[in-house]
């Protein structure tokens, strides 16, 4: 009996979408072989997946690849529909066809794709999207923003109504009937409010959740050779989001929802006062003007205050991160000048926001008192002219302040908040725009296997803003060979492992893996089938657990021990009181240099990859770890996999059956080991017989006169 899981792994490669490591832990302590509804939900529950869709006909064919049950086989998966009778279902990575008949179900479930796969015009179409999924609760949230601002002319019409009948004819019978009747209302309001921020606050922490998780994969798909020189900017780039994220706070939303209600309360005033309405129309217009100008005035000054903001976290990082190279060389000094230099430049730029802010608060609040004073001396004059009476004044002024408090008095906080936003989105659009891991909108090839060949043609690379870089007509490796690449500093060794690995893409030519290109193969059967260990082996925050099982799925404690003894690691394991969940830090930092690379070796030893990348794999070991390292690479290599080994060290050549000799980025040697080492060994030059010695010259001294 197939289980719900190995069906799933299939149908999500049919549908060539990539599953995260682990994906399928949460369901493995659960029965899943059952062909119950109710079991595949529990399942899509457990995983975090859309609950899953019962076919109850047959599906038409453009919907294949589907889950489906059978009564004797099990879970499997649909992959086409051949006619109305037969359906090709995958068995095991075999095919067969099945006649339609009661005994299958067919299942639709959407399995998530990974955040950085999906591709948005810009960084506003992110949200938007978010958004616009989520139209109940919105629908829901403008209803009740409605019927609030519809309760807020209760307390007008209450004050009208007392001035108008209840004082003038003493109906206190009236007057409790009336703020019964408001109290009531005020009642619902509070409610409304409560119900309405609750609402909204759960759905923006959910848009939060999702745009935050999709800028997090975009960022880290960034191309190696891609990336800004300034890591701690991009990162700080990021922090756009918590702006965004406070402009869609309920506050903001609330102001912006409750803006178009100034024309309806002008409106109401117009009823209430007649020709007195008009003082509201022009400050309302006057306010938005002011706001617009505002708006126009700070954008050049926010947007270097975000450029100078993102720089000083980007320097704050570098610091931070090179703080051992600072400290031994006194370059704080250095570090020191250059964040005062930032500071001021942050200063220079802030001041006139704060400047303009500062007066839009004052002409905004300027504007408001004058409208009032407006108000009621105009309503003062309607009422002395019997065109409206006092209890409509009242209503009037009380509207006013509604229309200029809350609602036009919040304009230049929100202007600002919104500069902000804007620019942050354009940052965000910058994230947007480096070049991902893999072209996007492109099919990615998802091979069973890769055996090991690699094949370079007519590859160029050069770094952003280098002359020179990397040139190879052509490099042809068969799987299964042992190659050694040396060569001095900078001839371009380690950036020609990268190119294999795929963490760089050629300018010209292409890497070709298998005879496919390595930039259209997707990104997990890369990492599957290539092992690649960097010179700088650097450790993640977590345990050491989790490093070793970064990216891969858990194969158990004794496989891990297992593994840590062919290198060596389990030293360090034994002597920890956590042994194996020892903490690790940032970076890796409280070990040695020897003992990250030996966690790297570990993990490749955990994987055991079809192709093995090694850049200087024993450069931080001693002798003796050195030893063993290389037996336990021996041992572990099996006749089929291939091995592209960078090193300085000559004696590490007899791992390998090639060697290549690198330099100024071009391929200068290639071919058997004993062959390159034998040119590259000086051969003993035989001195020529040397000739009688001259005979010495004295020379006569001169006597002093």
């Amino acid at each position: 009996m197939r289980n719900i899981l190995s069906a799933l792994t299939t149908l999500a490669r049919l549908r060539r979408i990539q599953l995260r490591p682990g994906w399928s832990d949460p369901a493995h302590h659960m029965p899943n072989e059952g062909g119950d509804e109710n079991v595949l939900e529990a399942v899509a529950e457990q995983i975090g997946w859309p609950r899953p869709h019962r076919m109850v006909s047959v599906p038409t064919a453009h919907l294949f690849p589907l889950l489906a049950y059978h009564i004797q086989h099990g879970w499997v998966v649909a992959e086409r529909l051949d006619d109305n009778r037969r359906v090709t279902v995958v068995l095991d990575d075999c095919r067969e066809q099945w006649l339609l008949d009661g005994d299958v179900t067919f299942y639709d479930i959407a399995i998530p794709e990974p955040p950085s796969e999906k591709q948005y015009k810009n960084a506003f179409a992110v949200f938007w999207e978010s958004i616009s999924r989520r139209k109940h609760p919105i629908v829901i949230a403008i209803i009740a923003t409605i019927v609030i601002n519809m309760i807020a002319l209760a307390t007008s019409i209450f004050s009208m109504q007392v001035y108008d009948r209840v004082i003038p004819r003493g109906s206190f019978s009236t007057l409790w009937v009336l703020s019964l009747g408001v109290i009531v209302a005020l009642g619902f309001d509070f409610i409304l409010r409560i119900m309405r921020a609750r609402l909204l606050e759960i759905e923006a922490v959910q848009i939060d959740r999702e745009v935050s998780e999709y800028f997090f994969a975009r960022a880290t798909s960034v191309r190696l050779d891609a990336r800004p020189p300034s890591i701690g900017t991009l990162a700080a780039q990021l922090k756009g989001l918590e702006q965004i994220r406070s402009t869609m706070s309920s506050a903001t939303i609330f102001a912006i929802a409750d803006l178009p209600f100034a024309l309806f309360f002008i409106f109401i005033v117009f009823q209430l006062g007649g020709i007195i309405a008009l003082v509201m129309i022009v400050s309302f217009v006057v306010s938005m003007m002011i706001a617009t100008l505002l708006a126009r005035l700070i954008r050049g000054d926010s947007q270097k205050v975000q450029v100078s903001s993102y720089r000083k976290n980007g320097l704050l990082v570098e610091a931070l991160d090179s703080a051992e190279t600072i400290k031994a060389n006194r370059g704080h000094w250095y570090f020191l000048a250059r964040w005062n230099r930032l500071n001021e430049d942050l200063n220079e730029a802030e001041l006139p926001v704060k400047d303009l802010q500062s007066i839009a608060g004052s002409v905004f609040g300027s504007v408001q008192q004058v409208a009032y004073v407006a108000l009621i001396s105009w309503g003062a004059v309607e009422v002395y002219n019997n065109k409206m009476t006092m209890g409509a004044l009242i209503a009037c002024s009380i509207l006013a302040g509604r229309i200029n408090g809350p609602l036009i008095g919040q304009l230049p906080s929100m202007v600002l908040g919104w500069t902000y936003t804007r620019i942050s989105l354009g940052m965000l659009d910058g994230i947007m725009a480096l070049a991902p891991d893999k072209p996007a909108g492109v099919e990615q090839l998802r091979p069973s296997r890769l055996r090991g060949a690699i094949s370079l043609r007519e590859m160029t690379f050069v770094h952003a803003g280098a002359k020179v870089g990397i040139n190879v007509p052509k490099f042809e490796v068969v799987a299964g060979e042992r190659i050694g690449v040396i060569g001095g500093i900078g001839s371009g060794k380690s950036t020609l492992l990268r190119l294999v690995a795929g963490l760089y893409a050629p300018c010209e030519g292409q890497v070709l893996l298998d005879g496919l290109d390595a930039t259209l193969i997707a990104d997990d059967v890369l990492r599957t089938h290539i092992g690649y260990l960097p010179q700088e082996y650097r450790l993640v925050n977590g345990t050491l657990r989790d490093n070793l099982l970064l990216g891969i799925a858990d194969p158990g404690d004794d496989a891990l021990m297992a593994a840590a003894e062919l290198t060596g690691l389990d030293q360090l394991i034994r002597a920890h009181p956590l042994g194996i969940d020892l903490p690790i830090s940032e970076g890796g930092r409280g070990l040695s240099g020897g003992q990250r690379v030996l966690a790297g070796l570990t993990r490749l030893m955990l994987t055991n990859p079809a192709i093995w990348l090694l850049d200087e794999p024993t450069s931080n070991l001693d002798v003796d770890t050195e030893a063993r390292v290389l037996k336990a690479i021996q041992e572990k290599l099996r006749p089929g996999q291939t091995l592209i080994l960078v090193t300085h060290k000559l004696q590490l050549l007899s791992m390998v059956d090639r060697v290549v000799l690198m330099g100024n980025g071009q391929l200068q040697l290639d071919g058997p080991t004993n062959q390159v080492i034998a040119r590259l060994t000086p051969k003993p030059q035989v001195e020529p017989p040397r000739a009688a010695p001259s005979p010495v010259k004295t020379v006569p001294a001169v006597s002093a006169m």
